[in-house]
């Protein structure tokens, strides 16, 4: 299993972090359906990157990567857990309202204006 270098870690830490700033503009427009089409292009890139993989499992230990990584694969972790304990199966929505939660930015300044 060939690990991907920092030069593509640090390019897909840039498509999350952009793929977020869209999501949280895709839902204050209510438009999940596009926002589970980008995201689950990002989860493609990210099982690409062997940081998770077909089941979304995560194969890394996420703080040896950087933020928006990071708080992206604690979503997932967090996500999985959850759906255990109801026995439901996992959705992108789900993950998405967990790391969405994560991310300070969308809770200051995005949230607020939701209502």
């Amino acid at each position: 299993m060939t690990q991907p270098s920092n030069e593509q870690l640090q390019e897909l830490e840039a498509e999350i972090e952009q793929t977020l700033y869209s999501l949280i503009g895709l839902e204050l427009e209510e438009n999940y359906a596009a926002m589970n089409t980008q995201f689950a292009y990002l989860l493609a890139k990210i099982q690409a990157a062997q940081l998770i993989d077909y089941k979304l499992d995560v194969l890394v230990e996420p703080q040896a990567y950087t933020t928006e990584t990071c708080i992206l694969l604690q979503s997932l972790i967090e996500a999985k857990t959850r759906t255990n304990k109801r026995h439901r199966l996992l959705t992108h929505r789900m993950i998405l309202k967990i790391w969405l939660r994560k991310n300070q930015r969308f809770m200051r300044e995005f949230l607020p204006q939701m209502f």
